[in-house]
């Protein structure tokens, strides 16, 4: 039986989570960050990325430098 993945550290969101959170598919937050657009994960880990919730909502209200990009590329 496969174990459930610890929480985040406190204001962080894993990348489904951080998905859910900014309204969009898990796929393409995968595929943005690939890209380099979107708001800014952090690898933890050797797989697995978080997101800092206040980098989400900044990203969310124009704040990022990559935002308007994510927003063409969606």
């Amino acid at each position: 039986m496969p174990t459930k993945p610890k929480a985040p550290p406190n204001g962080w969101l894993w990348s489904e989570d951080a998905a859910e959170y900014i309204g969009v598919c898990v796929t393409t937050l995968y595929r943005w960050r690939r890209d380099g657009y979107g708001p800014k994960g952090k690898l933890h880990g050797r797989r697995r990325y978080r997101y800092k919730i206040a980098d989400l909502d900044a990203w969310m209200n124009g704040e990022s430098e990559s935002a308007d990009l994510a927003l063409a590329a969606a």
